[in-house]
């Protein structure tokens, strides 16, 4: 009720501090937001070395590992040619191990991927390479650290 002589007054909201809120949540979003990096897969890579310097490798210390469109395995060696479905994983560390046991340091793994290939086929395969190692004879323990990854190239 508004007596005579009194003005109507209008509700207002006091701005005088908006810009000094702002500016702190500004700063605590910026303070305390994190940013993951994804870290992807560790290999270490060769340098590129020049045409003189490429190594010949005999062809029974090579087991060549190839994955289709579909995610099936096929593993080759001189004496071995075994296709494995994709749940198969394991088989692949003990192939891997019996070569191991029989070249030694000498064993270079091929891995021949599609570009279709489910990518978790491919780093499955790449876990269980890694996790293949063997005790030789003189007490050494031996790793498959010589690991090729090459692209299937699709014929047209």
């Amino acid at each position: 009720m508004l007596w005579k002589g009194q003005e109507k007054t209008k509700p207002n909201i006091p701005t005088a501090s908006m810009g000094d809120i702002a500016f702190l949540i500004i700063i605590f979003f910026m303070t305390s937001t994190v940013f993951t990096r994804d870290k992807g897969i560790k290999m270490l890579l060769p340098e590129k070395t020049d045409l003189e310097a490429i190594v010949k490798v005999v062809p029974e210390n090579i087991v060549m590992i190839t994955i289709n469109p579909s995610g099936e395995i096929n593993v080759k060696s001189s004496n071995l040619d075994r296709y494995l479905t994709s749940q198969q994983y394991d088989l692949v560390r003990e192939i891997i191990e019996a070569k191991l046991r029989e070249r030694d340091t000498l064993l270079v793994v091929s891995v021949r991927t599609s570009p279709d290939a489910p990518y978790r086929c491919m780093i499955g395969i790449l876990d269980q390479i890694k996790l293949a190692r063997v005790r030789v004879a003189d007490g050494r323990e031996v790793e498959a650290n010589k690991i090729s990854l090459i692209p299937i190239q699709e014929q047209p």
